[in-house]
């Protein structure tokens, strides 16, 4: 649980132009995996690729995530758009997501029925966070799942997701891996 709210503390809404201060490797692979699309029109896509290397070594939690982490391809997505006149958003509920590799090969989707007991339960965990803590913004956040053979975020890749008429892209290995 620990694991998951430090994750989750990446989300919180910052300017485009903030940088982080000192750092931790943690914090730079949590500010990759994370995509912001905010759109002229009110339109806001967020995107989370959840990754060992975000999780601090040895903190509650972090060995159980990274072995899920290194088993699955999880990627939180969110779509919303700002009205104007009242200042709220609404979201889409976006129903399934598609991933590919670096060689465009698609990724395979898993239900969550088709997942062990664990990982059931730490997904839905990290989903309860979500709608506790980023308010409206936590009720659109839908958690995706796919098999993760063929992708580590530790290898040279790329994972690729399609969603509102763009493509967005991780480039791998990710900030935080252990260069050899």
């Amino acid at each position: 649980m620990l694991a998951a709210a430090v994750t989750l503390s990446s989300l919180e809404t910052a300017p485009a132009t903030a940088r982080q201060w000192k750092a931790t490797p943690e914090a730079i692979a949590q500010d990759y995996a994370t995509i912001n699309d905010s759109r002229p029109s009110g339109e806001l896509l967020v995107l989370m690729w959840f990754v060992p290397q975000m999780f601090p070594p040895n903190s509650p939690g972090a060995e159980a995530a990274t072995t899920m982490l290194r088993k699955y391809v999880v990627v939180m997505a969110v779509h919303g758009s700002l009205d104007r006149p009242t200042g709220k958003f609404t979201f889409e509920d976006i129903n399934a997501l598609q991933a590919s590799d670096q060689n465009a090969r698609a990724l395979i989707p898993l239900a969550k029925s088709d997942l062990p007991p664990v990982t059931v339960g730490m997904l839905t965990a990290l989903e309860s966070l979500f709608r506790q803590s980023a308010g409206a913004m936590g009720n659109g956040m839908k958690l995706f799942v796919f098999d993760g053979a063929g992708i580590d975020s530790c290898s040279k890749g790329r994972l690729s997701i399609p969603l509102a008429d763009e493509t967005y892209t991780w480039d791998t290995p990710f900030p935080g891996c252990q260069q050899n």
